[in-house]
């Protein structure tokens, strides 16, 4: 699930042939003041609102379930061009949640809406990389 990178994270995960054996689905969320209350708890947007790390929690978590997926991505973000509930443009969070653990980070990157959106996704999708790379490396050497 995204927010405030327009589909980038969807659309840099579809690119490859053969993408559906991978890529479930996922929500682009194009104005979370209006489309995220509707999908998350709203104790989580009104204790920390919708461009925050518990939103990216909740986002990753509810996307994950819903495609019944073994790993759930929230993306939220400040693309500009004005601040979103007094954050600043260029701040962005992520989540990559499986059932038994949830890896987060916080960015900032230059106030600009293209940097955001490339540079969180890509972000995002590097440290899937690297955690699916550490879970194939612990199941082989469980196994070895």
């Amino acid at each position: 699930m995204e927010s405030g990178t327009g589909g980038y994270l969807a659309n840099t995960l579809t690119d490859m042939p053969d993408s559906e054996a991978y890529f479930t689905g996922g929500i682009v969320v194009a104005c979370p003041t209006l489309d995220l209350p509707q999908r998350l708890p709203s104790d989580v947007l009104h204790q920390d609102g919708t461009v925050s790390q518990a939103s990216a929690i909740a986002m990753a978590q509810a996307v994950r379930t819903q495609f019944n997926a073994t790993f759930g991505i929230g993306v939220t973000g400040v693309p500009g061009p004005g601040e979103l509930a007094g954050k600043p443009v260029g701040l962005a969070y992520f989540a990559i949640a499986s059932a038994e653990t949830v890896h987060t980070q916080e960015m900032r990157v230059a106030p600009r809406r293209i940097t955001l959106k490339r540079r969180v996704s890509n972000a995002a999708l590097i440290e899937l990389s690297k955690l699916l790379r550490g879970d194939l490396r612990a199941h082989i050497e469980a196994h070895w």
